[in-house]
């Protein structure tokens, strides 16, 4: 049995009361669409400063026109919390994200491990930095860049 196939068997980590903000978080993203991104008030801070590997957004209103491009050509976006840690106002989740996208991998659903590392005030979230491989997410489902992309990987592997 894999690592991948060890943490699927795995119950997804149960988040208690006093980390409302976190259960808020996860669960409000698991409810995203692009018909329903009004939802970001309720978790975000209006100067939250959301970090990934694709961008760099400051401030709500900017993250929510961030999420609408994102939404556009999504047919499906699911998270599973695997772990997480919490100190106070500051947590880091790990989850998998399943997501199906009309332009990658012919709308076929891509599954990525991933990291966030959050702040928090007054139950909203400030900071919010993800980690992924892009490459897996993006790039490997491109054609012909998806190929060269394996062929890297492979080689700096060997």
């Amino acid at each position: 049995m894999n690592a991948a196939e060890h943490m699927n068997q795995r119950e997804a980590p149960s988040i208690s009361e006093p980390l409302q903000w976190l259960q808020d978080y996860v669960s409000t993203y698991n409810e995203l669409n692009a018909g329903n991104l009004h939802l970001l008030n309720n978790i975000y801070s209006k100067n939250a400063l959301f970090i990934d590997p694709l961008s760099k957004v400051e401030g709500l209103d900017a993250l929510t026109e961030y999420f609408e491009h994102l939404y556009v050509n999504l047919t499906s976006c699911h998270f599973d919390l695997t772990g997480f840690i919490c100190n106070g106002s500051d947590a880091a989740i790990y989850w998998t994200m399943t997501v199906s996208h009309k332009k990658l991998k012919s709308g076929k659903p891509i599954t990525l491990e991933g990291h966030s590392r959050l702040s928090q005030e007054e139950g909203k979230v400030t900071f919010q930095r993800d980690y992924f491989d892009a490459g897996a997410m993006i790039y490997e489902h491109v054609p012909v860049v998806g190929g060269l992309v394996r062929f890297v990987k492979a080689k700096a592997s060997a």
